[in-house]
């Protein structure tokens, strides 16, 4: 049976909106789980309790949305190592650390220009005591970083951004050009941002 070219091509637009449609609503509901899983993140960096909650959102959240594997395996990488910051005996220090590392590199090499992902790895790395010998990767990110920026900035959330920012100015070495360009950048966000996101 032979298809009208009309119903045949009606056929596909609706199925093509039906796509749009599908994807925008599961887009919504992974933003909001990874808006919950960063403030787990951050809690978790005070309170070892919060860890492995934000380990299981995360691990949710690349199961949902598997674009963000890369990103969601460096914050993962980066729990895994606060195990060794809460934890009490040195050699129990080390090995989470050392474990968290190399989950949070191997999540990196999955999306190297993700500016999220960089910017946990970056700070992860930067706070790290000297003999894990990382800050040089650090100051990698923070470069990678800025020169993602100008691709990748309108695809994140205002307010991130302006933390990211806020951050390599007062801590990556930079030239004076980048550090123009992020103050710059800085100030267009603010203005831009919605007063009640402050």
């Amino acid at each position: 049976m032979k298809l009208n070219p009309f119903v045949y091509t009606s056929f596909i637009v609706v199925l093509l909106l039906l796509l749009c449609i599908n994807r925008a609503a599961t887009s919504a509901p992974v933003e909001a789980e990874l808006k919950s899983a960063r403030k787990q993140f951050y809690a978790a960096i005070k309170d070892k309790t919060r860890i492995e909650p934000a380990i299981k959102l995360f691990k949710q959240i690349a199961r949902m949305k598997p674009r963000y594997a890369g990103r969601t395996q460096v914050y993962i990488g980066a729990l895994v190592a606060l195990k060794g910051k809460h934890a009490f005996f040195p050699h129990a220090k080390l090995k989470w650390t050392k474990r968290g590392l190399a989950i949070m590199d191997n999540g990196l090499k999955k999306n190297p220009t993700d500016l999220e992902a960089l910017f946990i790895h970056g700070t992860t790395c930067y706070y790290l005591p000297f003999f894990f010998r990382r800050s040089d990767d650090a100051q990698r990110d923070f470069k990678e970083i800025i020169k993602q920026m100008p691709l990748e900035v309108h695809t994140y959330d205002p307010n991130l951004i302006i933390h990211i920012v806020a951050f390599l100015l007062e801590n990556a070495e930079l030239a004076s050009n980048k550090k123009t360009y992020l103050q710059a950048l800085k100030s267009k966000l603010e203005l831009q941002r919605p007063i009640v996101d402050q």
